[in-house]
């Protein structure tokens, strides 16, 4: 796509040899700032898609890049595992070649930023010797084939360097960055720092200080046991239920960005979050509110970002339904949207919902104990109910908290449950363990999933998520909590019980 074709070479070389110099076209080049504010928005795509090795049966097709797009995006980064695509001689094959230039003018022509993100890097700590052969390779040819491509080409030089390549990873940069250089002295390279591109070892990235074309990245998936709890590549986070929202998480979220800011301003280098999501194990609830936050705290201090990823898991579009996750779409790009909902109302997620999530919905049973609604306007929560049990029960479930289901469930069905709630207490460490269950409301009271949630004195989002034992029609289940252990006042806000179906 961006060689001169040999159809009239020597026309053409007698018409640059005679053309005076400075008319000779060279590709405009963009400040890394510009760059950066350009790309603001973006997606990861096609890392794990069959285009690679069987084009014929891609996923992705050429009509997601003006969704993309029209989706509100501004950039795509392209995950290459290019080392399988390599012979003997560290050749990238004709094939791959063609399919990626496919991808690269795809993008372009839909109007988006291109980031060609080399993504080898479980490869790479594996045996560092041989991947820096190969990504020397990897750049010398890539770096041919597009030193002509207009400025909205970027290149990453390898994706969450770690481990054994931690040692050598600014001696990486270096001698990937003059292979670069050689044929794109003034093209943007997007550079991390080592331990999977954490933002605690920026200030071991050693970057040329007369290279003023470079954009550092950095990945965000704190805390790990919320953003992987059940994926099978992490089975150090197999608990699920694990919920994201409180003052403290926010807190953390906005501490650690003002640390990456805070650098970015001291070494003069623009910021993009090439990486960020929380798997979709994850309660959905608590997934919407870190994704909304991660994005908005990276935009309110100039860093470019990039969810992942489009498709495959964390998934923000369902490609087999051909139609955005809205809620996740929802949370990274609000504007996009709320204009959408009018139109497309089964993209709402409020579609999901089988019961009234007004606090005047709760029911209150139980002997012993009080409650009543309060109003307070300086609250997060301006309405609530607030319960008061003086003295524990002898069984938990003798003072409780319900709310109808006015949905039907069906056996297999993905129920999701959130309500926000808080203790009434001064005591900062105080915390209780609630038990919540959907179950049937009448005789024998079948349990049809159930969780627990830990309730502090900070208001916040608590869920869990569970699959339908069996099928109860509209009217015959309920979502309980079980409060007859607590001494103290528990406050409860709105409530939402999600069918996500199958």
């Amino acid at each position: 796509m961006f060689k001169f074709k040999a159809l009239s070479g020597l026309v053409v070389m007698l018409c640059v040899l005679l053309m005076p110099a400075a008319l000779v076209a060279q590709p405009a080049s963009l400040t890394p700032e510009a760059q950066t504010q350009s790309m603001r928005r973006g997606v990861n795509i096609i890392g794990y898609d069959p285009i690679w090795s069987d084009p014929a049966s891609a996923r992705f097709q050429q009509k997601h890049f003006k969704i993309i797009k029209d989706g509100g995006f501004d950039a795509v980064r392209v995950n290459l595992h290019a080392f399988a695509h390599m012979d003997g001689q560290n050749r990238l094959k004709p094939g791959y070649l063609k399919t990626l230039d496919g991808v690269v003018k795809g993008a372009l022509d839909a109007g988006l930023t291109v980031i060609l993100d080399q993504h080898n890097f479980n490869e790479c700590a594996k045996d560092v010797p041989a991947c820096r052969v190969k990504l020397k390779a990897f750049w010398t040819q890539i770096s041919d084939v597009y030193k002509d491509a207009p400025p909205q080409v970027v290149f990453e030089i390898l994706n969450e360097p770690n481990m054994a390549v931690d040692a050598v990873w600014n001696d990486m940069v270096a001698e990937n960055l003059a292979v670069i250089r050689a044929t794109n002295p003034t093209r943007n390279v997007i550079v991390g720092p080592e331990s999977w591109n954490s933002l605690d070892k920026l200030s071991k990235l050693k970057l040329p200080e007369a290279d003023r074309h470079l954009i550092v990245t950095f990945h965000y998936y704190t805390p790990m046991e919320f953003t992987h709890q059940g994926a099978p590549w992490t089975p150090g986070f197999k608990q699920l239920g694990v919920t994201w929202g409180s003052k403290g998480d926010r807190d953390q979220l906005e501490a650690n960005f003002d640390k990456v800011a805070a650098w970015s301003k001291a070494n003069g280098r623009p910021i993009l979050l090439g990486e960020f999501g929380a798997y979709d194990k994850a309660p959905l609830a608590s997934r919407i509110a870190y994704t909304e936050a991660v994005g908005r705290a990276a935009e309110a201090r100039g860093f470019a970002w990039a969810y992942w990823q489009f498709d495959s898991d964390f998934v923000v579009y369902d490609v087999p339904a051909d139609k955005w996750n809205a809620p996740i779409h929802g949370a990274l790009i609000p504007e996009k949207a709320s204009a959408a909902a009018p139109a497309k109302e089964e993209d709402d997620i409020l579609k999901y919902l089988i019961n009234s999530p007004q606090v005047s919905g709760w029911t209150v049973y139980g002997e012993g104990k009080t409650h009543a609604l309060r109003q307070d306007k300086s609250s997060m929560v301006k309405t609530a109910l607030k319960v008061t049990v003086p003295a524990p029960r002898p069984n938990p479930w003798d003072i409780g908290a319900a709310v109808a289901i006015t949905g039907n469930i069906k056996k297999g069905d993905k129920l999701v449950f959130a309500v926000m709630a808080r203790l009434d207490s001064k005591d900062p460490a105080a915390k209780a363990q609630i038990y919540t269950t959907i179950q049937q409301n009448e005789a024998p009271y079948t349990g049809i999933t159930s969780g627990t949630i830990t309730v502090t004195p900070e208001w916040d989002t608590l869920s869990f998520s569970g699959v339908a034992s069996g099928d109860y029609p509209a009217g015959k289940a309920n979502v309980g909590l079980h409060l007859g252990h607590l001494k103290g006042t528990i406050e409860l806000g709105p409530v939402y019980v999600l069918n996500m179906g199958q």
